[in-house]
């Protein structure tokens, strides 16, 4: 368990390094320095065996808390309390030396995280074997590209068997198959009831993970939750270009309130409607069947070429598909103020049986992000059914077809025995 309790980070900035000595020389009867504070009176309680994920832009304190969480910065004021063994992934080669190869940096860093020799020694294979460096494993690090360093520390922050694992954003810069065995590490990991403090701008990630998060601003803690109001709340503000929250002022923490709808106003999404083939509402409608998303728009102030857009996302809140106007190279026109439009899509509904989720957005560039007319997640729920004609599993239907034939000539030895 972590209790952090009204914990705040004061940094002295000082214009140039000469100012820092002339402080000195003053014996501190001249200021040169202002003061920066990363992080102001955050209070968290994550729990033993929880995955606790921190997002927030960047600036916003995480790295800030996690090396105070690891004893490697020292807080201004506030306590913490923490207990067992930390092991942490924060900047990458953190702690090793780059003239000296992957083993020996592994046998050194074993050392400084508490292992004996002996422990060390007695997981270096399972750790060479985990990291698959082949004979970079026996190169200086300097050699390291920056994926063979994330191998080589995740490898060894999780031989140690910790009771609290920290990752700051090193599995970003992963390759896809290292990622994955990572993944796999970290479901063991909680299985064991391991502690996980997981940051990452990776936002799939933090919805896959994650038990609660944080959403931090600016050295503040503005909210916690659920993975998935604290996503919302985060692409809400994001959408609504929350002035505060994009240039970092602190404020006081909130609890969260459901942001379905976010944006500036210009443009205002009447209704959104599934449609079958013939035009009728539904809220079910059979795999691979045709179908036609329709949005109903009032604009309040004239817009040139708006980006319409959908988002479909599973039961458990993963992200099935989505697209829109600019992805599929569709201008859609300049709008007057005052007129109503509407926009279609129309698809093959090839996903697996079972619910969904759609979400609608109006704005301009490629996501909301940028500057947002409307963005409503989550605006209804629908069901795909099974077919009768083709059984499948999964969430993508996928038309296949199948074939065999024999093959001319002689049967091989091992099929010859058999006869």
């Amino acid at each position: 368990m972590i209790t952090i309790q009204n914990i705040s980070k004061k940094f002295k900035v000082y214009p140039t390094r000469k100012d820092r000595l002339r402080e000195w020389l003053s014996f501190g009867k001249k200021t040169y320095h202002q003061d920066h504070w990363a992080l102001r009176n955050v209070s968290l309680n994550i729990e033993k065996g929880q995955i606790f994920g921190l997002i927030g832009l960047n600036g916003a304190g995480k790295s800030t808390l996690l090396k105070i969480i690891t004893g490697t910065l020292a807080p201004t004021s506030g306590t913490i309390e923490r207990s067992g063994k930390i092991a942490a992934l924060l900047e990458l080669g953190t702690g090793f030396h780059e003239e000296l190869n992957g083993r020996d940096n592994v046998i050194l860093n074993g050392k400084l995280l508490g292992l004996t020799e002996e422990e060390i020694l007695s997981r270096l294979d399972s750790i060479e074997q985990f990291c698959e460096l082949g004979d970079y494993f026996d190169k200086p690090v300097r050699t390291y590209s920056t994926g063979m360093y994330v191998r080589l520390a995740f490898a060894l922050a999780t031989s140690i068997d910790p009771d609290v694992l920290i990752i700051d954003e090193a599995l970003s810069v992963g390759d896809a198959y290292f990622q994955q065995k990572c993944v796999r590490r970290m479901h063991e990991f909680r299985q064991k009831g391991t502690t996980i403090l997981f940051v990452s701008h990776d936002l799939s990630m933090i919805k896959l993970f994650c038990d609660q998060v944080a959403l931090m601003q600016k050295g503040s803690v503005i909210a916690t939750g659920s993975a998935r109001e604290i996503l919302e709340l985060y692409n809400a503000k994001l959408a609504e270009h929350d002035e505060q929250f994009c240039l970092g002022h602190s404020s006081q923490q909130t609890s969260f309130h459901d942001p379905a709808s976010s944006g500036n106003g210009k443009a205002e999404i009447l209704s959104v409607q599934l449609q079958s083939e013939d035009h009728s509402d539904i809220r079910a409608i059979e795999a691979g069947k045709a179908c036609l998303l329709q949005l109903n728009v009032l604009f309040h102030e004239t817009v040139d070429n708006p980006t319409i857009g959908f988002l479909i996302r599973d039961r458990l809140g993963y992200d099935i598909f989505g697209t829109n106007t600019e992805r599929l190279y569709r201008p859609s026109g300049t709008w007057q103020k005052g007129t109503q439009a509407a926009f279609s899509f129309a698809f093959d509904m090839n996903l697996g049986p079972g619910e969904y989720t759609l979400s609608v957005a109006i704005h301009q560039d490629s996501t909301h992000v940028g500057e947002c007319y409307q963005w409503i997640d989550r605006i209804f729920s629908f069901r795909v059914l099974p077919r009768t004609d083709f059984q499948f599993l999964g969430v993508s239907l996928l038309h296949t077809t199948f074939s065999a034939e024999k093959v001319p000539g002689p049967l091989c030895p091992a099929a010859s025995q058999l006869n």
